[in-house]
């Protein structure tokens, strides 16, 4: 028998038709977790209707159902959001979902819109928490970026359809998905302690001070058998108990941390309210950095020097951090040469040669001379620094480009010659890992992550960026005797991370403080595998930190 052709669907009915059509190819296109018939769902809200009385009501959240689910408003006139308990068990993954489109946010500063808390931390307002009882982390969402509540980042735009985030923690580990693409790994970022003892999971607006509107259409917690072990750490840290490295006479924040060797460290820090030309004081310390002394002459201006370096002869070397624009278009910065310990010093002028495009030609334009800075084999130096310029885009507004390079001397610091550009992004880190390698991490741009480069020619060129999970400000990179590459880097903690094959990899993260300031942090290696690590946060402090790789 014949195969009979159906007939033709009339075009009115095929137009009645699409809606169900395109349903059933979003289904079959919806990422599907293979894996979900293990978990158990513990808590499943689906924002139909307001959350039940399981869910507590915390201050006064601002709610209304929608077409489109539960949306949730903190105006600025009273934090709220819902909180129900769990019961958790050990040796067990715990993932945590939510279905939420961001409307708006404003910033920790009252009416301008930002992508940052700080320097209040004090929660956030389209936000998702969850504790086991002993840590506890989660979700903050902004219209640029989903962020964990510490250092973790992924650049995204959140407003434009709802979005899938799911949390999959396994210990101290949490890893970050979105739209069932796995965005960060989360070695040990679950691990702020717990505030309560209780598991719990909390949604909505924990923040005093931001402001911000999103509709939730789903949040769900479930358990299952660890479906992966955590990864052991390969890094073990010792930590010392901190110290406080105060002045009365000046607030000193931004440390920029050097060791001379022969027992004399110096420190380059900032005195002023984080502006251009704010002064900065130089310090030396002979107790392994326990205490400080400013050197006269170098405390208090704003032609203190940033970068030190020991010079072969035993002299030192150190360039200010700032740069003027001279009337014939020159920029022009302050070389300082100080004696074998640091006791007496003399100054004079230095130029810095960058491509035009780069160079400054207006007053708001900005060179800015960095912290990493090395001996070369012919004699010369080598310089860290990063341009900040003025530009239009092609709609014609206003940019600020900002990029990092790499600079020479030949003539002990009297003239700076363009070597190469590292890439996008200021506050650069680099470190000679041979001859032949290095890697440089930079803050990068506004999107919070941090950026990675590295070469293979001695720095002539650079690989393109690779966005690291981490962020956020004033990347410091340090290789340590036992082969081990330390980053510390901070905001709105203060933060160390460690590679074990160059900065391929960063398998080991730690967090060394969660107080709030500036967070902007320094390593160096003052003995044989111990760090001296030193933050602003909230006040000038020290710590050592003992590193040992795990056998």
């Amino acid at each position: 028998m014949a195969e009979m052709t159906p007939p033709p669907v009339p075009a009115r009915r095929r137009w009645r038709l699409l809606p169900a059509l395109l349903a059933t190819a979003c289904a079959l296109t919806t990422p599907v977790h293979a894996d979900d018939k293990d978990i158990t769902w513990l808590i499943n809200y689906d924002g139909k209707a307001l959350p039940d009385s399981t869910w507590k009501v915390v201050g006064t959240p601002k709610s209304s159902i929608t077409s489109e689910g539960l949306n949730l408003v903190d105006d600025g006139t009273g934090i709220g959001h819902f909180r129900t308990a769990w019961k958790a068990e050990p040796a067990q993954e715990i993932i945590v979902e939510a279905t939420v489109k961001v409307l708006t946010t404003t910033g920790s500063v009252k009416g301008k819109t930002t992508s940052s808390l700080w320097p209040w931390r004090d929660g956030a307002p389209i936000s998702m928490l969850v504790g086991d009882g002993k840590h506890e982390e989660g979700l903050v969402l902004f219209p640029n970026q989903a962020t964990s509540h510490t250092d973790r980042f992924i650049p995204m735009d959140t407003t434009n359809r709802f979005h899938t985030y799911r949390l999959v923690i396994r210990g101290s580990d949490m890893s970050m998905l979105v739209d069932d693409q796995t965005k960060v790994e989360g070695q040990n970022a679950f691990w702020r302690a717990a505030s309560s003892a209780e598991p719990f999971i909390q949604f909505g607006s924990s923040s005093e001070r931001a402001t911000g509107s999103a509709i939730w259409q789903s949040v769900k917690l479930g358990v299952r058998k660890m479906t992966t072990a955590p990864k052991a750490d390969p890094i073990k840290l010792t930590i010392s108990e901190p110290w406080l490295i105060e002045r009365e006479d000046i607030r000193q924040t931004r440390p920029y941390l050097y060791d001379m060797g022969k027992g004399l460290l110096l420190m380059s820090a900032a005195q002023g309210k984080d502006f251009f030309y704010e002064p900065y004081g130089l310090l030396k310390s002979t107790d392994a950095g326990k205490t400080w002394t400013p050197i006269p002459g170098l405390d208090k201006v704003d032609t203190t020097p940033l970068p030190c370096l020991r010079r072969p002869d035993g002299s030192i070397l150190a360039v200010s951090r700032w740069t003027r624009l001279q009337p014939d278009g020159s920029v022009t910065g302050k070389t300082v040469h100080l004696n074998a310990d640091a006791t007496s010093f003399t100054m004079i002028d230095n130029v810095i040669h960058l491509p035009k495009q780069y160079a400054n030609e207006v007053k708001t334009d900005q060179t800015i001379c960095e912290r990493h800075i090395w001996n070369d084999t012919d004699g010369g130096v080598t310089m860290v620094l990063w341009s900040r310029k003025g530009v239009k885009r092609p709609d014609g507004r206003n940019n600020t480009e900002r990029w990092s390079h790499l600079m020479r001397s030949t003539d002990e610091g009297k003239t700076w010659n363009y070597f190469s550009t590292v890439g996008p992004g200021g506050e650069p880190s680099v470190v000679r890992l041979s001859d032949t390698e290095q890697t440089a991490v930079i803050r990068g741009d506004r999107d919070a992550c941090m950026k990675q480069m590295f070469s293979s020619d001695g720095g002539k060129t650079w690989s393109k960026p690779i966005a690291l999970e981490v962020g956020k400000v004033l990347p410091d990179l340090f290789l340590m005797s036992n082969g081990v590459l330390a980053c510390s880097y901070g905001r709105p903690a203060s933060c160390l991370m460690f590679s074990l094959d160059g900065g391929k990899t960063w398998p080991s993260h730690h967090v060394l403080s969660e107080k709030v300031g500036f967070n902007y942090t320094s390593i160096r290696e003052i003995s044989p595998g111990r760090l001296l690590y030193i933050h602003d946060a909230p006040k000038m402090s020290g710590i050592y930190v003992d590193v040992e790789r795990v056998k």
